[in-house]
């Protein structure tokens, strides 16, 4: 069968609708059942398109949407993965759920992050059901809960199924294939020093200034040592203090301050590392001053939620071969290797899973939580495209096997 055959059984404007019918719907972080109303709609549609589907629950009343187009169990099978989930619309210049077009562009809330990826990937899953395609691997839609919270839609996944040979993980990278990112951890860091008044500093440690004192430390020795561990894709190490809040009242010597750090890191570090080193700090610090006092612990410490790992795949995996090819016959542009900004869930399959992913999807990182979110109608036509393409090579076709 000619993959243009294919690609036919699904119009452009389909791909529109399904993207605006996505956006039409909210499911943004603080909303009661939160993502329950958009998975309905999604498992509705592979329904109609006679697609085996199926909720999981990681949450209650918050379900995964799985869907799968099973092959002849003689090929590699493809997971196509995004979240149902969205941030909150904050002060949205457009109505955040209009999914309105307008100039080659389509607006709303999650337009970006990531509802356009989540048309492409099931008017892909459509297009192969539509054409009688028979695949020689199995294709899984993972459509995931709170991506932008704790992730426990793909942990669910990972701990339960479906397991899978590789996935795409459609974040908006301008359809560039996002080979690795850094792992993301926050960390909290708690300075203790003792109260007394405003009058009496001299009888009291201050906290606020013993943090001060930590991070200038960290800012002058810890940081410079950054650029010798950079990797020569994802780039070097990143530490950024976020939040800090310390003290009662200006009348009182703070008793506590607290530093919360968001701490980003390439393959060649590790979390432990990271808080051996952030350890040292404090004790050389300690050793110094003995007032000096300070806590450091995972923020999500206490939980069962799993470490925010490094993504990284060989360049040479027939994963990034295959979208390499299914971008070229897009015919957009040569596709990039890059490394994707923030954190994804791509690395908890790849890590935890065992499911060796990438990062490639419709729309520009910068264009997601913004005021006027949007994702060009271009992008959404080449993700569709690209999305098709590559189950049709990774996975492979029955009627190709020997």
């Amino acid at each position: 069968m000619n993959f243009n055959e294919v690609l036919d059984t699904v119009t452009n404007n389909e791909i529109y609708e399904l993207t605006t019918n996505l956006v039409n719907i909210p499911s943004y972080t603080g909303l009661i059942n939160q993502e329950l109303a958009v998975a309905r709609y999604i498992k509705d549609y592979f329904e109609t398109e006679n697609i085996e589907v199926f909720f999981q629950d990681p949450l209650p009343n918050r379900p995964n949407v799985i869907a799968i187009i099973r092959g002849c169990g003689r090929g590699k099978s493809l997971m196509l993965s995004g979240h149902l989930d969205t941030v909150p619309p904050y002060n949205m210049t457009e109505d955040p759920f209009s999914g309105k077009i307008e100039g080659g562009k389509l607006y709303g809330r999650g337009s970006c992050d990531m509802k356009g990826a989540l048309a492409c990937m099931m008017t892909a899953m459509a297009a192969l059901r539509r054409s009688g395609t028979r695949l020689a691997g199995d294709l899984i839609f993972a459509g995931v809960i709170n991506e932008e919270q704790q992730s426990e839609g793909t942990e669910y996944i990972v701990r339960n199924g479906p397991g899978a040979n590789a996935a795409i993980v459609g974040e908006p990278t301008g359809m560039d294939i996002a080979a690795g990112h850094r792992g993301l951890e926050w960390i909290d860091i708690t300075v203790i020093g003792k109260t007394t008044h405003g009058g009496t500093p001299t009888e009291g440690v201050n906290a606020i200034s013993k943090a001060a004192e930590l991070i200038y430390k960290i800012e002058t020795e810890l940081i410079p040592k950054f650029k010798e561990r950079r990797h020569p894709l994802i780039g070097e190490p990143l530490l950024n203090f976020g939040v800090i809040k310390g003290g009662d009242q200006p009348s009182s010597v703070a008793g506590f301050c607290r530093i919360s750090i968001d701490r980003r890191w390439p393959p060649l570090e590790t979390f432990s590392g990271i808080m051996e080193e952030l350890e040292e700090i404090i004790a050389e610090l300690r050793s110094e001053d003995p007032n000096f006092r300070a806590e450091v612990k995972r923020y999500f410490e206490g939980s069962d939620m799993m470490l925010h790992k490094p993504l990284e795949i060989d360049l040479n995996h027939p994963l990034v071969e295959t979208l390499q090819k299914a971008l070229r016959i897009t015919g957009q542009k040569e596709p990039q290797i890059v490394s994707f900004p923030a954190w994804t869930d791509a690395s908890l399959l790849s890590n935890y899973a065992g499911i060796p992913s990438v990062v490639c999807g419709p729309g520009f990182l910068k264009h997601a939580h913004t005021e006027n979110e949007h994702v060009h109608l271009s992008q959404l036509e080449e993700g569709y495209r690209a999305y098709t393409l590559a189950a049709l090579d990774f996975c492979g076709m029955e009627e190709n096997i020997d």
